[in-house]
């Protein structure tokens, strides 16, 4: 929110867990989250 770190996000699974591929999952709903929130500010 205008900038700034508001929150974390992560993921907790298994040892083999395909940690690679979620990695890109969580920073597509990081953006996805903080562009929510960007827009529930104007």
């Amino acid at each position: 929110m205008d900038g700034r770190i508001v929150g974390t996000l992560g993921v907790i699974g298994p040892t083999r867990m395909p940690y690679d591929r979620m990695v890109h999952i969580v920073n597509l709903t990081a953006r996805m989250v903080g562009q929510a929130l960007s827009a529930q500010e104007e």
